[in-house]
């Protein structure tokens, strides 16, 4: 019996449940929730994020450049040298059915189906907690570009393992207010940050529940910060923009 479910199956185009916050905050719940739904809110996405780490080696700074288009196409571009000329970057591109990522700084490239996704995960009967959320649109996975766009997973398994606290509003990407919050030591995998002192601070868009920030910190030290630095909501792509072009020598994987 076949137990995968073909990536070509129809994406289902459905409305928020919640289609805007009240003008008063928000209860955390009612935030979470808003912010699972978030690419509900728009139909096509430029976003510009710049992420920062602190490690033994000092800062480094990567620029990861976002474009989403309802349904199935996306791009991000992620570079680690500003100059043009700089072969440090790589990329990802998707039509929805079919994935080519091309990393220029060892000229080498692959182009490989979406992974099919297991029967019964999205199982309306399962409990939210173990439910698989399938994007419209797929990211790549574990990447920062697809917890900004798609936060339902932050929220599910990050944010809401830990005590959460208020910390106020601010101004980011512009003009949008996003809505700040504080999360205290909350569970994660990597057993090096696993410790009491860590915590995660998160911005979120009021009016998308995007996430326009977000923050990790041991103690009084910050270790990783990546904030959006452009958003541009429904703006026109044409399909040139969901296109790579690789070249004769490109060393193809399979």
């Amino acid at each position: 019996m076949r137990d995968l479910i073909p990536v070509d199956e129809p994406s289902v185009a459905r409305a928020p449940s919640i289609v805007a916050l009240e003008s008063d905050a928000p209860s955390i719940s009612e935030l979470f929730a808003f912010m699972a739904e978030a690419e509900l809110r728009f139909e096509s996405l430029r976003m510009r994020i710049i992420e920062r780490t602190w490690t033994a080696r000092g800062q480094q700074e990567e620029t990861v450049e976002v474009a989403l288009r309802r349904p199935g196409a996306a791009r991000v571009v992620r570079r680690r040298d500003d100059s043009g000329l700089s072969r440090d970057y790589d990329v990802w591109v998707t039509d929805g059915h079919v994935i080519t990522a091309y990393d220029a700084r060892g000229n080498i490239a692959s182009v490989r189906p979406v992974r099919d996704r297991i029967v019964g995960a999205t199982d309306p009967d399962l409990p939210f907690f173990s439910r698989v959320w399938v994007p419209r649109t797929p990211l790549p996975p574990d990447s920062i570009a697809d917890t900004f766009v798609h936060p339902s997973g932050l929220c599910r398994n990050v944010l809401a393992t830990g005590p959460v606290s208020w910390l106020g509003s601010t101004t980011l990407a512009g003009d949008r207010e996003a809505l700040l919050l504080r999360v205290d030591h909350p569970r994660t995998s990597h057993l090096l940050t696993d410790r009491p002192d860590r915590w995660i601070g998160v911005a979120v868009d009021r009016m998308t529940g995007l996430l326009l920030g977000l923050d990790e910190h041991v103690g009084e030290r910050m270790t990783r910060s990546a904030e959006v630095a452009d958003l541009d909501l429904d703006p026109i792509l044409p399909d040139g923009t969901f296109q790579v072009h690789l070249s004769a020598d490109v060393q193809m994987l399979y």
